[in-house]
């Protein structure tokens, strides 16, 4: 079905719908109203440099560095629905190939694992054991318990 939006089994993940009312008031008048705040704000910071004011040249470029990087988030969330799902998308990707080349490398190198050999009985690790054991029986874990009643 070419209108159906949910995935196949082999079809990629569908990009977000665009369009609709949502769209211009969330994504595309915010757009607009940034990218003027920015060009005016480089035409009086531009008028500013011109008379002198040194410090007007950092803000004459910082401006327009400002709208291209709303830019850049509304073409994300125009695409992507997020400004981060694409990034922690291929990121997951990446640290999924990265791990099963690690897994294969190291099953290359790694010896046939012998079987699990019992561990020798340590006296020291039994009265350890035992010492949590008595602390937990006589101090359980958890909140402290409300003050009794005065006598």
């Amino acid at each position: 079905m070419s209108g159906d939006s949910t995935p196949g089994p082999e079809s990629p993940e569908p990009r977000r719908v665009r369009g609709g009312w949502r769209d211009v008031w969330q994504l595309h008048i915010p757009l607009v109203l940034v990218l003027s705040l920015c060009t005016v704000f480089t035409i009086i910071e531009a008028r500013r440099a011109s008379e002198g004011v040194w410090r007007a040249w950092a803000y004459m470029f910082e401006w327009p560095l400002i709208g291209l990087f709303t830019i850049w988030i509304w073409h994300r969330y125009r695409t992507e629905g997020s400004v981060t799902k694409g990034l922690t998308k291929r990121w997951r990707e990446r640290v999924a190939r990265l791990s099963a080349a690690v897994d294969d490398e190291a099953d290359a190198d790694a010896p046939a694992v012998p079987e699990k050999q019992p561990e020798p009985e340590d006296p020291g690790l039994d009265a350890w054991k035992a010492y949590v054991e008595d602390l937990r029986r006589r101090e359980p874990p958890g909140p402290p318990l409300p003050p009794g009643p005065k006598s």
